[in-house]
């Protein structure tokens, strides 16, 4: 062994051997080459590198360091590197997970410490040939532990209330839940409901990923503190200012929570959050902005400042929000209730959506998000008054619905019919329409035509019900 296999840094270190080179450069063709399907770079890794034999243990890959190896693709864009697709953990069992607690839950004893190995994914590349852009440990901060560990007991919840089949990847906001399975075929039993539910696993959100990613190319190290640690696992009301805090990343992104302290004993993330704006309401825009010390404004975004404020937030950006993918609203209301604007989102990429998948799409990517909305109405002198906040993600019979929205839009393009997608009147959740400058602002489409940009909206009719 050219590594010690009790020792994290040891391994760790041996690791970065690999760093900006593929396996091919540092093993030459001596690799073993017998295993095929998604993972088969990690188990390449494991078995051609590392010196074990690939497994499904429930513990971690190097027991002994208690750290466990986890393979996950990057891609280059304008921003530089970002996550690929999510991080995917271990299979949950529906059965079993429900009887333990965090500190004992598959997750946790399997994924405390990370030797995360992230990779450039090339399309015209095969795994062999795949270069290492990132090899670091990584144990979660303290303020994230706090909100996966709410993630994990959310997802807990709906299997006792014998709602597996109704999981979503947006019920939480680190920790998800992601399908895992070759299709809806892919079923199993759950333990409190006799209707099967999709196979899931335990994953890390795309966005979080972005997080660890720009903190390993600063150069930032999360130092933990095993103290506080023990305070989260066991739900002591003993919370100090933590010590494994990390320094902002830029100064335009803040986050909510600045001390562990805020939380009340059993309180989640969520609950804080919709805590800080329960004083605000029924209070007017103008009201809110005197509590607040804020001087009066009439920009277009001043609604989404206001949330942010009352958030403690001043920068553009909340961290918690951006790590998690949570998209903030801000819906107004008529009088009556009624609500006159639908709610777009961006435009259809002509020539990317005919190879999407839809688990790969960006509109499931979308409507699998947690939202977070802020919704005035206006009293009956016209006057916006706060009315309240909520936590949305769809439930899946309105995604199964969705799914089938966008299978009709991609057929269309794919048919090179951009005249007959499916419109509001046609009463169907969501619908597409176009989303331009003017009508001369337009798109390439994989027919080498231009046409009109258009864009995915949920309908009017369908937010109303969601606030209702």
């Amino acid at each position: 062994m050219k590594y010690d296999s009790t020792n994290p840094l040891s391994i760790e270190n041996y690791a970065k051997q690999l760093l900006n080179k593929s396996l091919r450069n540092v093993l030459g063709e001596g690799i073993v080459q017998n295993y095929t399907g998604k993972g088969r770079l990690g188990q390449l890794l494991e078995d051609s590198y590392f010196g074990y034999k690939p497994n499904s243990n429930s513990e971690p890959d190097f027991l002994d360091a208690g750290v466990e190896l986890k393979t996950t693709p990057v891609k280059e864009n304008s921003r530089g590197l970002v996550s690929k697709e999510r991080l995917v953990f271990n299979i949950i069992n529906f059965n079993e997970e429900y009887k333990k607690t965090f500190v004992d839950s598959s997750f946790w004893r399997k994924n405390q410490l990370l030797l995360l190995m992230f990779y450039l994914y090339e399309q015209e590349k095969i795994e062999l040939d795949y270069i290492f852009k990132i090899i670091r440990l990584w144990q979660f901060p303290a303020p994230d532990l706090k909100i996966i560990k709410d993630d994990w007991e959310k997802i807990v919840l709906k299997i006792k209330e014998g709602k597996a089949h109704e999981i979503s990847e947006g019920d939480t906001f680190y920790l998800g839940a992601c399908t895992k399975g070759a299709n809806k075929n892919s079923l199993v039993t759950q333990p409190f409901s006799d209707e099967k539910a999709m196979q899931r696993a335990f994953s890390l959100k795309s966005k979080y990923l972005n997080f660890i990613i720009k903190k390993s190319l600063a150069d930032e190290e999360v130092i933990v503190d095993y103290e506080e640690y023990d305070k989260i696992l066991r739900e002591s009301n003993d919370l100090r200012e933590p010590r494994s805090y990390y320094r902002r990343l830029n100064k335009d992104v803040e986050p909510i929570v600045k001390s562990l302290e805020e939380y009340e004993k059993g309180e989640s993330f969520e609950d804080l959050v919709i805590k800080k704006f329960i004083p605000y309401y029924n209070l007017s825009e103008q009201e809110i902005r005197g509590k607040l010390g804020l001087a009066p404004s009439l920009s277009k975004n001043r609604y989404n400042v206001l949330a942010r404020a009352i958030l403690g937030v001043r920068t553009n950006k909340i961290e918690e929000f951006e790590k998690a993918g949570v998209e903030m609203k801000t819906i107004r209301l008529e009088k009556s209730g009624s609500l006159k604007e639908n709610m777009s989102f961006a435009q259809i990429k002509f020539k990317e959506i005919i190879n999407e998948d839809w688990e790969d799409s960006y509109w499931y990517s979308v409507l699998t998000r947690r939202f977070f909305f802020v919704i005035f109405q206006k009293d009956e002198n016209e006057i916006l008054r706060l009315k309240k906040v909520k936590f949305w993600t769809m439930p899946i019979k309105d995604l199964d619905v969705a799914e089938k929205f966008w299978e009709h839009t991609k057929a269309q393009i794919l048919n090179n019919d951009f005249n007959n997608f499916i419109k509001i009147s046609d009463n169907m959740i969501c619908h597409v329409r176009p989303k331009g400058v003017n009508g001369k602002d337009l798109m390439e489409t994989a027919f080498g035509t231009k046409e009109k940009k258009k864009s995915y909206w949920l309908n009017s009719s369908y937010i109303k019900n969601i606030i209702e």
